[in-house]
């Protein structure tokens, strides 16, 4: 079972600030703790743990973001099973420009491994993806890269707005690199104690954001996650719903890091 990205879902959980109305991100580093839970009838899942670290740091042409994955399936008669997966992209600050690379590895699905690289030109998205031989790329210029459309979640919410929906280019999952996503907006509310003084008293978003596979005309979505989100941009606490199960984050710590100076 391959491991959906952190950065993926999140539109999600990358870090971010508002200044000036314009959305901006925080580097930090950030791990959660992973619970398989409400595991449905029929599932062939009995439980599951594990952990994800996060890092997004600034550099001086755009945003480095990586993530770290390890899940334990539990099954029954005892079994295990593990995963994991690393995922890395950089993206300019115009988002113009989007690369990105993937190494998952799980003893139920096997192992995959690619690397690509896109950027927007006048009329479409074009670029190259690398796994045993050399793919061209082709997309429409309507696409945003993650942290384009990160951005514009958060001017969204910031203003007001309850739902935002458009396509974005994910690039973890090689057979639907592009999903359409919904993301519904909450109010702002107190945000749970955590006991990490960096965002004690904050406020979050409640978000719950969902995936559909590109032109399908099905009404339920590939998966969703809830989230809430602070004036900050830490991810307080997420959970994935696949459906059949879901996997619930608690966020284990958390660091500010320092930006580079740039000429």
């Amino acid at each position: 079972m391959p491991i959906k990205s952190f950065y993926f879902f999140l539109i999600i959980l990358l870090s971010f600030y508002i200044k000036n109305l314009c959305a901006e991100l925080l580097p930090h580093k950030a791990s959660y703790s992973l619970n398989v839970q409400n595991i449905k009838d029929g599932s062939f899942l009995e439980g599951g743990q594990g952990q994800s670290y996060f890092e997004i740091s600034k550099t001086c042409e755009g945003w480095n973001v990586k993530e770290d994955y390890v899940l334990i399936y539990e099954f029954p008669n005892k079994k295990m099973s593990n995963s994991f997966s690393t995922y890395s992209t950089f993206e300019n600050f115009s988002s113009t420009k989007h690369s990105f690379e993937l190494n998952d590895k799980s003893e139920l699905s096997g192992e995959n491994a690619y690397q690509g690289y896109l950027e927007k030109k006048k009329n479409n998205i074009s670029g190259t993806l690398i796994k045993e031989n050399i793919k061209n790329l082709s997309f429409n210029k309507d696409v945003l890269f993650p942290i384009e459309h990160l951005k514009k979640i958060i001017e969204k919410a910031e203003a007001g707005e309850k739902l935002y929906t458009t396509k974005v280019f994910f690039g973890n999952e090689e057979k639907d690199f592009i999903k359409t996503v919904s993301t519904f907006i909450g109010n702002r509310a107190k945000a749970r104690p955590l006991g990490f003084d960096y965002i004690a008293n904050n406020e979050v978003w409640k978000l719950k954001i969902s995936f559909y596979t590109n032109n399908s005309k099905k009404g339920n979505p590939d998966y969703e996650i809830k989230l809430e989100l602070d004036q900050n941009g830490v991810a307080h606490y997420y959970e994935v719903d696949y459906g059949d199960f879901e996997i619930k984050a608690n966020l284990k710590s958390f660091e500010v890091i320092d930006e580079k100076k740039c000429n």
